[in-house]
């Protein structure tokens, strides 16, 4: 029970771990498209980079979660709420930016979900043997 408790533990903690810098990692592949900066509409002092980091470790924590109790349709409801929370933001920028702003939303949403989907297969596959 002891030694359970133990993996469990070294499991939670390495995916948090490994969450973060997956989510370093799709920042800087978002920082590379488009030329054009934009910056939430709401509050000037906010960091997007630290919510959006935020943000994206509960996102995926909750992805991987909803997968390991096979429970993938429930992933759908992490999409919904994102594209409610970000919709009212998108759609007051000027339209030459919202385009690019609307492609990171969409490409950072795939990359970020999709890294729990491939762990879990990679998991799922290993396992196998």
């Amino acid at each position: 029970m002891k030694q359970e408790l133990i993996d469990m533990t070294f499991k939670v903690v390495g995916w948090l771990v490994l969450s973060y810098f997956y989510g370093i990692l799709i920042s800087f592949t978002l920082s590379k498209i488009g030329q054009k900066k934009w910056q939430p509409v709401a509050g000037k002092k906010t960091d997007p980079f630290i919510h959006g980091q935020l943000i994206g470790n509960i996102e995926r924590t909750f992805a991987m979660l909803l997968i390991s109790l096979g429970n993938v349709g429930a992933i759908s409801m992490i999409v919904a709420i994102k594209g409610f929370a970000r919709w009212g933001e998108l759609s007051k920028l000027d339209s030459d930016v919202q385009s690019v702003a609307i492609d990171k939303f969409i490409i950072g949403n795939l990359l970020s979900l999709g890294f729990p989907v491939l762990i879990a297969a990679i998991w799922f596959f290993v396992s196998q043997f």
